[in-house]
């Protein structure tokens, strides 16, 4: 290998080539966090892979995985830290407390608050936080402060005022009173949050008595330990190839709905209609959460496609209802005489009661064509369970400790 290829690939030259990808796609957009990313060494937070892989990494790096060889902690790809730090909007001088350690996130953080802020992150994990403990301080970030405890519960030596800036790098089936409680009053959480089968890192902002969300990032991330940890229902519609993801404790007959999917598919077209790069379902997967009860995702294997078990369903999965023994998602299909590249919404249902359940998610779609498409994205808004009242003809998310409205 000649000297120049080996300076090609030297963690500067990749670092800068780095930051201007991510400003590019709009990934990073306020000079402080682009200032950051071009300074923290992100490859000394992940020795175990090249720079190359560190720095170009589309999808997370994961650490450490349990006996079973399930992730448990990763460091995040650089377009997910650009967006969730410049969803959280930190300032010098801030207070920042982060529940997840890889280290990496701490240190962008440690720049964007500087010598008088403070960043405190915690970790479950006493392998995690004495790795996060070792590489901070080898990466010339020694003073985060790194705490070995459950992330959801009330850390001990918070500040008074509460903290600025709470930002989750763990995925969370709930917002952890701790979280509400330490909070300071202008304070902003962002926080990777699931509800109803939808994985979504979410920056809410304090509005009196709630909180409400300015951004949603599609985004998945190893799941939090400890007392928050609550895995969703997986209810196998045809073995492995087809199921359905409940969150939330939503009333589901396995097997009444397993034998609806072996029956006849109905077919619903709606006649709307989306491009390609039009952004649009991210959008409608969230809304139609907060349109609609029960919802929950239809996911499949690409076999189970091939074979004409399901219709069109992307990676993510698609938006799905019930009753008792009927179930019907959302699906595509190639526009009808329209240009390549565009696409017509409908539903497919099977069970008893299909045609009526598809023409209840046809009309939601439908109604969120003419209402919210052109409405920007939807808004999450979190309450304390025991200060909000469920709203009249309102569809609301339960969680333990808080209610998600959804508009």
């Amino acid at each position: 290998m000649t000297e120049t290829a080996v300076d090609a690939e030297a963690p500067e030259v990749l670092r800068k080539r780095m930051v201007e990808d991510l400003r590019e796609q709009g990934a990073l957009v306020s000079p402080g966090v682009e200032a950051a990313f071009g300074k923290v060494p992100r490859h000394l937070f992940v020795p175990e892979v090249s720079a190359t892989e560190v720095y170009g990494a589309p999808e997370a790096v994961f650490i450490k995985r349990n006996s079973q060889g399930k992730p448990v902690s990763s460091v995040s790809a650089p377009w997910l830290h650009a967006r969730m730090l410049e969803a959280a909007q930190v300032a010098p001088g801030m207070r920042v407390l982060e529940i997840g350690s890889g280290g990496c996130n701490a240190a962008l953080l440690a720049e964007l608050v500087g010598d008088q802020g403070s960043v405190t992150t915690v970790d479950i994990d006493p392998d995690i936080t004495t790795r996060a403990s070792r590489l901070l301080a080898e990466a010339g970030y020694g003073q985060v402060r790194v705490r070995e405890a459950d992330g959801i519960q009330p850390l001990q030596d918070a500040p008074a005022q509460g903290f600025d800036r709470i930002v989750v790098t763990v995925g969370a089936a709930d917002l952890s009173p701790a979280w509400l409680d330490q909070l300071a009053p202008t304070g902003r959480l962002v926080v990777p949050l699931r509800f109803r089968g939808l994985s979504r890192t979410i920056a809410f902002a304090r509005k009196q008595d709630h909180l409400r969300s300015d951004t949603l990032i599609v985004s998945g991330f190893v799941a939090i330990q400890g007392d928050g940890a609550h895995a969703p229902r997986v209810v196998r519609l045809a073995g492995q190839e087809v199921r359905l993801v409940v969150d939330e404790n939503q009333p589901a007959d396995a097997d009444a709905l397993a034998a609806a999917f072996t029956s006849p598919r109905y077919e619903h077209w709606t006649r709307v209609e989306l491009g390609s790069s039009e952004g649009l379902l991210p959008r409608l997967d969230v809304w139609l959460a907060g349109a609609i009860a029960p919802y929950g995702r239809l996911r499949a294997t690409q076999a189970a496609a091939e074979r004409g078990l399901v219709g069109w369903v992307l990676g993510r999965g698609a938006p799905a209802v019930w009753h008792r023994d009927s179930l019907a998602y959302v699906t595509l299909r190639p526009a009808p005489q329209a240009t390549e590249g565009r696409y017509e919404l409908g539903v497919i249902a099977h069970g008893p009661d299909r045609e009526r359940l598809a023409a209840h998610l046809a009309d939601a779609v439908g109604r969120f064509d003419r209402e919210a498409r052109s409405a920007g994205e939807p808004v999450v808004r979190a309450y304390r369970r025991d200060v909000r009242e469920h709203s009249l003809g309102e569809v609301t998310v339960d969680k333990p400790n808080v209610r998600l409205v959804i508009t």
